[in-house]
């Protein structure tokens, strides 16, 4: 566990975002560093606009500046919520990352502290402690995979000017990797160094950004999604469970049973206000993201259909669409996993009724009442994250994507 923390620490550091520091919470520091980063997300997201509409007459050069257009808008939501709610991400991880509150569970306390070796305690044992670390474990290697990705699409945009500009001999020429425009001229030398060295830094941003936050938050819906297998699993051997702890099918074994049922529907409750807190805040990064991807999906899908497909300037554009493409496929993945798991949980709770006594039918009822309204990730009023959602975001692009290409040849 410390070490995937360790990991997240180390790339969100970079942009100054400390909610994995518990021990720097609070630090003036780090909270000056962050306000810095987020105003220079604030500049590239105006150079980058402002590039665009200077350009709008020119078609194809305000397509290539829309590429980096949606990502700075992404950079800036992503530093803008990392800010404003720096605190509730930290309580978040308090509750989710941290610390693993089913482990605080009486049920899941007794089942850690026996030596098991067969029967469904020993399953049980096995899940709660296997699942937590292969979270850990993925969230570990998908960050490090998605710093990777977004970092070699960054350096072929910034080896490009740096290429031209060397194999050209014209002093005067002024190239940028990103597409920005400044309100100041270029024709400085020491001007251009610094404007380049400020939208080389702001590229770089993004690649620590992107999939340090968006990481964190599959990490969150990963221990989610954890959570409500082990409750399924729980409900779905309740009988046998109990047997195991009591010995015997008698008055303790019901009592077994109907606490356990407690306990589970409790967790339940306190795993669906999370959820609830979680998507409050990221809706609007799920949002912008889906039309920020749709956009780029397009603008660079029509970028390398009117260029040569196999020219090195055209990797950039390639690596660019299959990272944005990738994370709306993982999000929408994990909406439609949240609400698989929940409908496997409403099949385990409905699938024995015990009715032990009035306490256990009452939580049954109860219980199959809070599952019934689920728990969906939304983006957009009644619009989820799923994998239907993934359907229309591609067919989107491509209408988009059509429709300007039949611009272009008029």
């Amino acid at each position: 566990m410390d070490e995937t923390f360790k990991v997240f620490d180390r790339v969100l550091s970079f942009v100054g975002i400390p909610i994995f520091k518990k021990r720097n919470w609070n630090s003036k520091r780090w909270l000056f560093f962050q306000i810095f980063n987020f105003i220079l997300g604030f500049l590239t997201f105006i150079f980058t606009s402002g590039f665009v509409i200077s350009n709008y007459k020119n078609l194809l050069v305000c397509i290539q500046g829309a590429c980096i257009w949606t990502t700075g808008v992404i950079m800036y939501i992503t530093l803008g919520i990392c800010l404003i709610f720096r605190k509730d991400f930290q309580m978040f991880l308090s509750e989710m990352g941290f610390r693993d509150e089913i482990l605080e569970m009486p049920f899941i306390e007794y089942v850690l502290s026996q030596k098991l070796e067969h029967g469904k305690l020993a399953e049980l044992k096995d899940l709660i402690v296997n699942s937590q670390e292969k979270l850990l474990k993925f969230t570990r290697v998908l960050l490090k995979s998605y710093v990777a990705s977004v970092w070699l699409s960054a350096t072929l945009y910034l080896c490009g000017p740096i290429y031209e500009m060397c194999i050209r001999e014209d002093e005067s020429l002024r190239l940028l990797a990103f597409d920005m425009w400044f309100p100041w001229s270029l024709d400085n030398f020491k001007v251009y160094v610094a404007s380049f060295v400020f939208h080389a830094y702001a590229g770089y941003l993004c690649c620590i950004a992107y999939p340090g936050f968006q990481s964190t938050i599959i990490l969150l819906v990963g221990q989610t999604i954890r959570q409500l297998r082990i409750l399924t699993f729980i409900l779905l051997h309740l009988d046998e469970l109990a047997y195991e702890i009591a010995g015997r099918r008698n008055k303790k074994w019901q009592d077994y049973c109907t606490s356990i049922l407690t306990q589970c529907v409790d967790r339940y409750v306190k795993i669906k206000r999370f959820t609830n807190r979680l998507n409050v805040i990221c809706q609007p990064f799920y949002l912008a993201l889906i039309i920020a991807a749709i956009i780029l999906v397009c603008m660079c899908s029509v970028k390398i259909a009117i260029s040569d497909k196999l020219s090195p300037e055209n990797m950039k554009y390639y690596v660019h669409e299959f990272c944005y493409t990738l994370v709306v496929l993982m999000f929408c993945l994990l909406g439609q996993q949240v609400e698989n798991e929940c409908e496997k949980l409403e099949e385990a709770v409905t699938t024995k009724w015990y009715m032990y006594n009035r306490k256990h039918t009452v939580n049954v009822r109860i219980f199959k009442t809070a599952l019934s309204r689920r728990m969906p990730i939304y983006i957009f009023g009644s619009i989820t994250l799923s994998l239907p959602t993934f359907t229309w975001f591609i067919k989107t692009g491509m209408s988009f994507f059509t429709v300007v290409m039949s611009v272009l040849n008029k």
